[in-house]
């Protein structure tokens, strides 16, 4: 899409310039004044219209949200979701006051990657939001994840089920680590399904589903190569004549990729077609392959349903290529100290001695936060302040060095100042390349000491 066109009203006196939209334009937020959409154009407005709204001949206008404003159409279309997900603030975690960092989590993003990847399929899209959300919170990304559409989701364990479930009361929720033995009335009371990973769990679990008749269904998940939990291809073979028994209760197939992020893989199309076997011998399964990654490069791993994970967040699907995800994680440290570092002294954390003097400010984030420590030769850590691109030491237990000695405007770094860790110019795949790591590594290991805030835009 292009960018919306603004031209200038007419009317200077008081009121703010109207949005003017003269071709097919994609808005990632709310518009704040008057829009006028000109003859057989496009818009596309990912949040609300708070202001009034014209629809010329022919056009056409989709927002997600809600239009606050007076309506004129003089012979358009206008389609509004009200998705519920704009003007949402919330806040978790220490005051912004009491902690010394700040993580920013942007629903609206999180909502609009679900749908970057839901629209490459024709298949069902769930969202995987194991390990908290990959550490962002499970209530309010699956809360944000359902208004928009999203009806199942997948869990590590049951502790997690109970918390989607008080926000997704109606969705089908799937717990990736499986039944323990005894835990089967926690499934039935909070109407969640296990994941089975072996033969014996599932003889356990249909011993439990037998003796209460409960009909909640689970899934067999099979390892066809990624080596992790599952059920061998062999015994998913020998277990498929149990789908001649009524009320068989699998109402799910699911394997995972070895190995997604390359297309045309040798190893992932062996895996692809092992798969296809067992669904053939599953027939009226629904059945799920395909990640993040899979979804964008391979529409033959589709199936059923695909899940999308880490990239719900603005990771990288596919490392190497353009990022189609949207930024959905910002983190801000505060400056605790700024001091001068002589070049007889030990580099403050970066694990040397410095050649001349240099100026560092000390940001309160270290390895008790998760926050990773650079391993590559090349590519080093850095933070932006006060615009300006500054390169970052080795954190200790809870400070992070950062070279300030080259900023044009030394009051950008003192006392109190916020400096950007991750945002918009600064990847989590970027920390991850330099730290030798992965961005869904990167995200799920930031702890708990920050001030949180969710909001949708």
């Amino acid at each position: 899409m292009t960018p919306a066109v603004v031209m200038p009203s007419e009317d200077r006196r008081s009121a703010p310039e109207p949005l003017v939209v003269c071709s097919s334009t994609d808005i990632n937020g709310s518009v704040a004044t008057d829009t006028i959409v000109r003859k057989r154009c496009y818009l596309h407005v990912r949040g609300n219209l708070v202001g009034g709204l014209t629809i010329e001949p022919g056009a056409n206008v989709v927002v997600d949200g809600s239009v606050h404003g007076k309506i004129v159409n003089k012979g358009g279309r206008l389609i509004v979701h009200h998705k519920g997900l704009t003007a949402t603030v919330r806040s978790d975690g220490p005051s912004d006051r009491e902690a010394g960092a700040i993580l920013k989590i942007n629903l609206s993003a999180i909502a609009f990657n679900w749908e970057i990847l839901s629209k490459h399929t024709v298949a069902e899209c769930a969202a995987v939001v194991r390990c908290n959300a990959y550490g962002c919170g499970i209530e309010p990304v699956v809360e944000a994840l359902a208004k928009s559409g999203c009806r199942t989701f997948f869990v590590t364990d049951l502790a997690e089920a109970k918390r989607a479930r008080t926000t997704a009361p109606d969705s089908i929720i799937y717990v990736l680590h499986g039944c323990c033995p005894g835990a089967g009335p926690a499934f039935a009371e909070l109407n969640a399904r296990p994941v089975i990973n072996s033969s014996i769990e599932l003889a356990a679990w249909d011993a439990f589903v037998r003796s209460i008749r409960w009909t909640g269904g689970c899934a067999l998940n099979v390892d066809t190569g990624e080596d992790t939990l599952g059920l061998s291809v062999e015994e998913a073979v020998s277990l498929a004549s149990r789908l001649n028994v009524p009320d068989h209760g699998i109402t799910l197939l699911m394997s995972g990729f070895a190995n997604a992020e390359k297309p045309d893989d040798p190893e992932s199309e062996r895996q692809i077609a092992w798969f296809h076997e067992l669904r053939r011998l599953y027939r009226g399964v629904p059945a799920s392959l395909a990640g993040s990654a899979g979804i964008l490069l391979n529409p033959k791993c589709h199936f059923d349903l695909v899940r999308a994970g880490s990239a719900l967040f603005g990771i990288n699907p596919i490392p190497g290529s353009a990022n189609p995800m949207l930024p959905a994680v910002e983190l801000r440290a505060r400056i605790v100290q700024v001091r001068d570092v002589m070049p007889w002294e030990n580099g403050a954390g970066n694990g040397g001695w410095f050649a001349k003097r240099r100026r560092l400010a000390f940001v309160s984030v270290g390895r008790a936060d998760g926050f990773p420590q650079s391993l590559h030769p090349k590519h080093k850590l850095h933070a932006m302040v006060g615009g300006y691109r500054c390169p970052a030491g080795r954190p200790s237990l809870d400070l992070l060095p950062i070279d300030v000695t080259d900023l044009p405007d030394a009051r950008a770094a003192r006392i109190g100042e916020l400096v950007t860790l991750i945002g918009p110019t600064i990847s989590i795949d970027e920390i991850a390349e330099a730290t030798k790591s992965t961005g869904r590594e990167v995200l799920s290991g930031l702890g708990g000491r920050f001030h949180r805030i969710y909001y949708a835009t």
